[in-house]
């Protein structure tokens, strides 16, 4: 999980850390995310992305470790043959909308 304490006008570490886990390709996937509306496993993703099937398990464990996705099992746990269901952690969207305000601040 992502931990919201920040300096004015600033990400906080943790934010950043989050953050630093998205690239072009993981972003959109975070957004298919979250049109699906609560928990989705990789296959269910994967049908509304196809074009990412490649690396869908990476980029998903990489949103997971950046505290963007929970799963169930989380990471830590055996998954071996298990099916793991993934939704966008709870702080996920009030991190977009800080970083959204903090753009806007800077280009005022």
């Amino acid at each position: 999980m992502v931990e919201m304490v920040s300096m004015r006008g600033e990400l906080s570490e943790a934010e950043a850390r989050a953050l630093s886990h998205l690239n072009p390709r993981r972003f959109e996937l975070l957004l298919r995310a979250a049109r699906l509306g609560g928990p989705f496993t990789a296959p269910q993703l994967r049908e509304a992305a196809p074009e990412h099937a490649s690396s869908l398990t990476r980029d998903l464990n990489a949103l997971e470790a950046g505290g963007l996705l929970l799963a169930s099992p989380t990471a830590a746990e055996p998954r071996q043959g298990r099916p793991v269901q993934f939704r966008l952690a709870p702080e996920t969207p009030a991190l977009f909308a800080r970083l959204s305000t903090l753009i806007s601040e800077a280009s005022s």
